[in-house]
């Protein structure tokens, strides 16, 4: 049986100007029966295309809250 490919959004230290994963993410994916991939954190359409055309699936780790402005919406007291 095939086992999942899963991509992994990476977490951004601007500081150090460097991708950075904690391990439990891809341990988890690995216990679960799939292989993790942390990808690239890249606009390039062409690179995102080939990306969702090759993983079965992914994990968007999380990270900052994003601004609701962005999408045109209110910002409430869980925001932060």
């Amino acid at each position: 049986m095939k086992k999942p490919l899963i991509g992994v959004v990476p977490l951004w230290d601007s500081e150090k100007n460097c991708y950075w994963m904690l391990p439990n993410y891809m341990q988890g994916i690995e216990k679960s029966g799939g292989i993790p991939v942390m990808l690239p954190l890249t606009e390039d359409e062409e690179i995102i295309k080939q990306l969702v055309n090759t993983c079965d699936g992914f994990l968007f780790t999380g990270g900052q809250d994003v601004d609701p402005k962005i999408y045109n919406e209110v910002r409430t007291k869980q925001c932060g």
